[in-house]
Parts: structure tokens; sequence; C-alpha cells
């Protein structure tokens, strides 16, 4: 029997009850991993998602916020090998199809971490409504 997944649930990884649902590979139909949520405590996991967790990212700065998205992308981009295996065997994509695909996904979170850097700097100059409407000198900040 395959391994059942745990789930992330109020900070904690929680395995579910029961034998749960197979996950499979969509080309050669092999079992994967099993996955459930019989038994969870949803009520304490959307509890924790809106005071506790989302309190938490609320206190980040966009700054920060920046500097958690460069972190993902370089984890993403060090397993870079894995997901195009993934993608071969899955889809049957070349690996250049699969780098382009990737690379897409990389790039969307660097520009939206470079949205967050430059929206940062441009609020310590100006102020909310200013930034928004980019009515700020841009040539005050290199990243502005």
């Amino acid at each position: 029997m395959t391994e059942l997944l745990k789930n992330h649930v109020a900070g904690e990884w929680v395995a579910g009850a029961g034998a749960g649902v197979t996950l499979r590979d969509p080309v050669t139909g092999e079992a994967l991993a099993r996955v459930s949520s019989e038994g969870l405590d949803l009520a304490n996991a959307f509890r924790f998602a809106r005071e506790e967790a989302g309190a938490a990212l609320r206190e980040l700065t966009y700054a920060q916020r920046a500097a958690c998205l460069a972190d993902l992308v370089k984890l993403l981009q060090g397993k870079r090998d894995y997901y195009y295996a993934i993608a071969l065997a899955n889809s049957g994509t070349t690996r250049n199809d699969s780098a382009v695909i990737s690379t897409a996904a990389f790039s969307r979170c660097l520009t939206t971490r470079s949205s967050a850097r430059r929206s940062a700097t441009c609020m310590r100059c100006a102020t909310a409504t200013q930034a928004r409407s980019a009515k700020i000198n841009r040539s005050t900040h290199s990243m502005c």
C-alpha cells in the first residue's frame, strides 16, 4: 500500500483517517500516494488561517513578502530537473518545452517580487495614494 501523505493543518503535519484516496500517475496509472482529509479539524484549520497565519502575513512588509517570494523561487529553481522529469513523464513535453513553462512560472514570481520591492521603496518616500497613482519622482530611487 502507498504512503498516506500528511496535511499541513493549523501549523502541524497531521495524517487524515481512513484509507484515503489514491493519487495515480496520469500516464501509467501507477499508485503514487494516498491523501485523506477525513477526521481533520477543519474548523480549527480555518480559525488558524484567519487569526494566526493571516495575522503573521499581514505583519510582513512588502519588502519582507518580496524576500519570501525570492526564497521560494530559489527553492523551486533548485529542483528544476525534478520538475522537468515529471513534465517529460506525464505530459510528453520536451525538456525545452518544460524549461519554457518553468522559466515563465519563476519569472512571474520574480516579477511579483520586484513589484513588491518597488512598492516598499516608494512607500518610504510617498503616501500610499501617491505610490498607487505613480505620482512619485521615479528618479529618486533606483528601484522605482
